[in-house]
């Protein structure tokens, strides 16, 4: 006869944790700068879930609020202990041991979003935080960004090994129990948790919502503007002198690649510039010199200059540590014909490139000279 069962979890907080999960899942897999999009709404979506969920942990019913499993440290000491015997006491909700992992992973999540929040701001101008953020803190937020994600999975991975090592112990199948919201009957479930079905729905809903309304209006639309940007940013250049002097016999690169000291090794160097000799008047090189300082148009721009070991003055923009990191994945044979020129090909892949912005929305997805 099998064993009574009553429904512990309520239908908002088992679609929360599918949209949580999918959310974390979708944005790993769409980490790619081609696919910056997706990675965006995805990680709103885990946000979304995220914030619901904590507003759930206060007003939800008794085992998905906090306080149900709110278990200090010897609470946890003592279910390992009995679980490393064999005979772990049953929880209705959470146990001590899985409920510690799921406040960890609200946490690194939480801390995950923020961080993809302010470092999307500062290195691609979206989101709420876009001119706000610098590229230093940006940066920054990348890196922990990057790092959090790691943490999660290694903790996910904890967390999965625990749940299938409950499921053994306890003879129950803990994933299905999140799946239906039914577990084992104790003494420490009063009543069934109501289903509030209508209102699960409506939240999946909202977050579904919000995520096609973000790839269906405002991604064509911000990217029609950027379209604009660079158009503006093209016909702006012809009045820079670095410009009109380099764009003669190769793609312009903005100042901003590179850092100061190299361009001030290139002009010193005028004489030898990659086998010619330059012979730039006195007058001119004064002029260039005065570019060397502008401000980067982006944070690739940015992160570029600064990759270059202290010291150093790389004349090449593929020399730099970021560029050979950032291609690190692009198949060696997309840096010849009929692809692109070369590795000095920039504008082979990214529309922006004369800019010096290199968004990811301008990456070229099609053959050169196919816009389309």
């Amino acid at each position: 006869m099998q064993p009574a069962t009553k429904r512990i979890w309520d239908v908002p907080v088992r679609l929360m944790h599918a949209a949580f999960i999918t959310g974390v899942a979708g944005a790993w897999l769409a980490r790619s700068a081609e696919l910056i999009d997706w990675h965006v709404v995805f990680g709103y979506a885990a946000l979304a879930a995220l914030c619901m969920r904590i507003a759930w942990g206060f007003v939800g019913p008794a085992h998905s609020r906090f306080r149900s499993f709110a278990y200090p440290a010897r609470a946890v000491v003592g279910y390992l202990r009995e679980a490393l015997r064999g005979s772990p006491r049953h929880y209705a909700g959470h146990n001590p041991a899985g409920s510690w992992s799921v406040f960890l992973l609200l946490a690194l999540v939480g801390a995950t979003c923020v961080s993809g929040v302010a470092a999307s701001g500062a290195l691609h101008g979206m989101g709420p935080l876009a001119g706000v953020v610098s590229f230093a803190t940006g940066d920054a937020s990348l890196r922990l960004h990057d790092l959090l994600a790691w943490t999660i999975l290694a903790v996910v991975a904890v967390h999965l090994a625990g749940v299938a090592w409950g499921s053994r112990l306890h003879r129950e199948n803990l994933v299905r129990a999140m799946v239906t919201g039914r577990k084992r009957a104790h003494g420490d479930v009063a009543a069934e948790a109501p289903s509030r079905a209508a209102l699960g729905a409506a939240m999946l809903l909202a977050v579904v919502a919000g995520a096609t309304a973000y790839i269906a209006w405002h991604v064509p639309r911000d990217v029609a503007m950027r379209a604009d940007l660079e158009r503006d940013a093209k016909r702006s250049l012809s009045s820079q002198a670095w410009f009109r002097e380099c764009s003669d016999c190769h793609l312009a690169y903005s100042p901003a690649l590179l850092p100061a000291r190299s361009w001030e090794r290139m002009l010193r160097e005028q004489d030898r510039h990659f086998g010619e000799d330059l012979s730039l008047p006195s007058a001119k090189i004064e002029l260039l010199r005065q570019a060397i300082d502008a401000p980067p148009p982006s944070w690739g721009a940015w992160k570029l200059a600064h990759s270059a070991a202290p010291g150093e003055s790389p004349q090449k923009v593929s020399e730099l540590p970021y560029w050979r990191a950032a291609h690190r994945r692009v198949p060696v044979a997309h840096f010849s014909a009929p692809h692109s020129a070369g590795r000095h090909d920039c504008e082979a892949c990214h529309r922006d490139a004369p800019s010096g912005i290199f968004h990811p929305r301008m990456i070229r997805r099609s053959k050169p000279g196919n816009d389309s």
